[in-house]
């Protein structure tokens, strides 16, 4: 791999960036509620499964001998990490927990699709879907998950053949269920909230590793 820093590196990182601001949210958040005792679950999976990017520039923290691996390995701290809090915590406090978080996924993602619109509005589901890409943390480039099957101005589908998260929750025994639910809540918040014109509906496939996502007009 090339020691080279591209845009294409710096757009995955801040796509991880984010990602990691939402689960520090959700943890303090979880922490103003139930005391000191989720602060510590949170730091406990922090110390176990890596900690969180510090606030500096790319350049600073990246390998450059390795910048894929570098990449791969900081999407997957972030969402080990997530699934590991996420499980402690339900554990600790029952599914309670879901419900005073899902609204912060909501908040992001609505607030990200809002930023989108403050600029040139997109104006139907392509565009929608590639603004969708330039935050919504999903894999590496090159995994190629993701597969169009309806691109229409008003009406685009796509079907993901392989779920690149759920690994990461099985890993740790927790239910994939919450993920999709709180992913999908961001996702719909995202294109609404980006142009109020369009939704967003997504499907899992029944027996297989799979989805199938749809952004439309209402």
């Amino acid at each position: 791999m090339s020691a080279f820093l591209g845009p294409i590196h710096h757009w995955l990182f801040n796509k991880i960036v984010l990602f990691e601001e939402l689960e520090t949210t959700t943890v303090n958040h979880l922490t103003s509620i139930y005391g000191d005792d989720a602060k510590q679950i949170g730091e406990a999976a922090e110390a176990h499964f890596g900690t969180y990017l510090p606030k500096l520039p790319l350049e600073n923290l990246i390998d450059t001998n390795n910048i894929h691996g570098w990449l791969q390995n900081r999407i997957q701290i972030a969402e080990t990490r997530q699934a590991a809090t996420l499980k402690n915590m339900i554990e600790r406090y029952g599914n309670e927990v879901v419900n005073h978080i899902q609204p912060l996924y909501i908040s992001q993602g609505k607030s990200t699709g809002l930023g989108v619109a403050q600029g040139d509005l997109p104006l139907n589901a392509p565009a929608l879907h590639k603004e969708l890409n330039n935050y919504l943390l999903d894999g590496m480039p090159c995994d190629n998950v993701n597969s169009l099957t309806i691109t229409e101005a008003e009406h685009l589908e796509w079907q993901t053949t392989r779920c690149l998260h759920r690994p990461y929750w099985d890993q740790v025994g927790m239910d994939s269920s919450i993920m999709y639910q709180l992913r999908f809540s961001w996702i719909n918040a995202f294109i609404e909230n980006a142009n109020p014109n369009y939704t967003y509906e997504a499907q899992l496939l029944e027996g297989q590793d799979g989805y199938l996502q749809k952004i439309y007009k209402k």
